[in-house]
């Protein structure tokens, strides 16, 4: 998890010599000292109209700059190693058309955007796809840039850097019959559970057709006689029952002194827990409440019934840190969402005792699971390379 400093607050403008500024600079001095010396005054002309051409070029980058205004554009929250747009708003507050280049240094890396003769009070977004590796949020300076016309001097000038690009934890893929059979056998292993059950196995009295077969299908839903007229296992495939809702409660465990080890544990029980809320609400349509339990802190609930709120539901697993003593959330953060759906916590902790304690406190039941668990059903994100 990473998270970059605070953006510095806006500042006025400032002039800087850019490379070919300090030789044209260097040049000049060298001449006109030259000719001073040997008092060639044709030469000293030139040398004054060089000084000239810097001045210009420095108070018409200053003019670009002074009036021209650039911030970042917020956008939502986006998955470790997803390619998403960011953007930077450029507007032109002079009454006279500039040319200036953008740039957004949100993270390690930066986008330049080049934007020439700007129209008076006109603004232009600037696009450019991004890949953050890591989760966290990401800040960092927008500034807007002008050497026009020359490039000897550049003027600088901070924008609205207020904006965070959020990044949540890599998702990988979840088949999502293997997850929905998965979670109806956990909790069907809880006698207290079995209307949860019925309500996310398949309803045998409406036959949608036959399919090949696949892993895990039951030889009872076989049917022999299509199987035997073409020669390859075929199974009935059912109009399943809606899904219930998921409660995910994420345990983002560390051990007092974590080591590397743990903290990839923690960064794939993350994974693992994005990727079956995902799964689950687009794939189900069913809403998802996202509980995270961090230390030392209050404990966030967020119910998500769309694909942003699925995202801000997932937000605070950006910034999650860990730690040895997760907080649990109270039983009345759930709502009635306990009382009609499947509960499951998260944990990176090997035989966490925490889905035991939510039992006991909220009088469900659930189960947990972990990123070293067997899951056929779960193909956890590529590692960035």
């Amino acid at each position: 998890m990473r998270r970059t400093a605070e953006p510095p607050a806006p500042a006025g403008a400032r002039l800087r010599f850019t490379t070919s500024g300090l030789w044209w600079l260097f040049v000049g001095g060298a001449v006109g000292a030259l000719a001073w010396y040997k008092s060639i005054n044709l030469v000293l002309i030139v040398v004054y109209a060089m000084a000239l051409l810097l001045l210009l070029n420095g108070l018409l980058a200053w003019l670009a700059v002074r009036r021209t205004g650039v911030s970042r554009v917020a956008v939502p929250p986006m998955f470790a190693g997803e390619r998403a747009e960011c953007r930077v708003k450029v507007t032109n507050d002079s009454t006279s058309p500039v040319t200036v280049t953008a740039e957004d240094r949100a993270g390690a890396g930066a986008n330049t955007f080049l934007v020439y003769r700007l129209p008076a009070g006109q603004s232009i977004y600037c696009s450019a796809w991004r890949e953050f590796p890591t989760r966290g949020r990401f800040g960092g300076p927008v500034t807007v840039v002008s050497g026009f016309p020359f490039g000897f001097l550049e003027c600088e000038r901070a924008g609205d850097a207020s904006g965070e690009v959020v990044v949540l934890p890599a998702h990988g893929y979840a088949e999502p019959d293997g997850l929905r059979r998965w979670v109806a056998r956990q909790v069907a292993d809880d006698g207290r559970a079995r209307k949860v059950q019925r309500r996310v196995t398949s309803d045998h009295a409406e036959v949608r057709g036959v399919r090949a077969y696949r892993a895990g299908d039951s030889l009872r839903d076989v049917h022999w006689r299509t199987t035997a007229r073409r020669g390859e296992l075929m199974v009935r495939e059912y109009d399943t029952a809606p899904s219930p809702e998921l409660v995910l409660v994420v345990e983002p465990w560390l051990p007092p002194n974590p080591t590397a080890a743990d903290r990839a544990r923690l960064e794939s029980a993350l994974s693992l827990a994005v990727t079956m809320a995902v799964t689950w609400r687009r794939a189900f349509d069913s809403p998802v409440v996202v509980a995270v339990a961090a230390p030392g802190r209050a404990v966030a609930v967020a119910t998500a019934a769309s694909e942003e709120d699925m995202r801000e539901a997932l937000t605070p697993l950006a910034d999650v840190a860990g730690g040895p003593t997760p907080d649990a959330p109270p039983a009345d953060a759930f709502g009635r969402h306990l009382a009609r759906g499947a509960r499951v916590v998260v944990s990176s902790r090997p035989n966490t005792p925490f889905a035991a304690a939510l039992t006991r406190s909220t009088g469900r039941p659930f189960v947990a699971v972990g990123p070293a668990d067997r899951l056929p059903w779960y193909l956890p994100p590529a590692r960035p390379v």
